[in-house]
């Protein structure tokens, strides 16, 4: 503020500066209205005193009458001589004024340095009066930075958002268009670093983005409520999904770098376990199942009957 100099500052800028909400009730500083007042009166008294310089000039004898013309008893004389002293006095008292004028701005802008702004505001409660464009409270720093915002979301619902040091958003806290919460971490570039909520189905649904801020690991419910956990390489592409099935067996699939199934784990309805395999063009080459392999016994009888 000192670098751009009061006079720069606009009246809703100083306020804004130096913490002099209307709202807190009372002003421990020098208005700037008064200040910008003040500025004007000296600037006045520079003019005049600079026509009074002028009139100074205007009214020499040597210039209007030249050298040794009238003598000190002629009354043009005398009545020049008074109407210089005049000059001269106003002059003086203009320029004693123009003095105190700068010493009290000097104690003023002292008073303004060492402002440390109004007193804390305690309520027990505060209401913000919705606009057209819906009511909000924001905190911004001493650098004219958003710090936090809590209002009305651009969906219509509540929002809190926090800034970071560049005043750019870093957690934001919310409701989205279908009125489902929320929460949204972003990384100091402004991408995407977690996000907590709904998915576009409603079902519950975490976000792990990498530094391009593109979903890495996706964990949530799925839409018979069963849980899942996604894998997705830097291509956006899966590598690994674990979850369970319909029937509430656990399964895990494998993919290659380009997305496609490689492998599948799981379980069949007895409960036996099963593995297959597939080629590069996503087609079951192999199968396996846990199950113990049924051997014929052959009674005593049945063997003599052979022999």
């Amino acid at each position: 503020m000192k670098a751009k100099g009061l006079n720069a500052l606009t009246s809703r800028e100083y306020h804004y500066f130096t913490r002099k909400d209307e709202e807190c009730s009372e002003y421990n500083t020098f208005d700037k209205k008064y200040h910008d007042q003040l500025n004007e009166m000296q600037a006045e008294i520079f003019r005049i005193a600079e026509k009074i310089g002028e009139l100074d000039e205007d009214i020499n004898l040597e210039n209007i009458y030249g050298l040794g013309r009238l003598k000190a008893t002629d009354p043009e004389l005398r009545s020049l001589a008074i109407m210089q002293s005049k000059d001269d006095d106003i002059r003086n008292e203009f320029n004693t004024l123009l003095e105190k004028l700068i010493v009290l701005k000097k104690e003023i802008q002292d008073e303004i340095n060492k402002d440390t702004g109004p007193t804390d505001l305690v309520v027990n409660s505060l209401t913000v009066i919705d606009s057209s464009n819906g009511g909000f409270i924001k905190t911004i720093g001493k650098d004219g930075k958003n710090t936090v915002m809590i209002g009305n979301h651009p969906s219509g619902s509540g929002s809190v958002i926090t800034y970071n040091q560049d005043g750019t958003p870093s957690v934001r806290l919310g409701s989205d268009k279908k009125s489902n919460g929320y929460m949204n971490v972003r990384r100091r570039s402004g991408k995407n670093a977690l996000y907590i909520g709904a998915d576009e189905d409603g079902n519950n649904v975490i976000v792990n983005s990498n530094s391009n801020g593109d979903p890495s690991v996706i964990a949530g419910t799925n839409s018979d409520d069963n849980g899942y956990i996604k894998t997705i390489n830097s291509q956006n592409k899966n590598t690994t999904v674990i979850g369970s099935k319909k029937d509430g067996a656990g399964y895990l699939t494998t993919f290659s770098n380009s997305g496609n199934r490689t492998s599948f784990i799981s379980s069949d309805r007895k409960g036996n376990g099963m593995i297959g395999l597939y080629d590069k063009d996503q087609k079951l080459q192999y199968t396996q199942k846990g199950e113990k392999k049924i051997i014929q016994q052959i009674s005593v009888d049945d063997k003599k009957k052979k022999k």
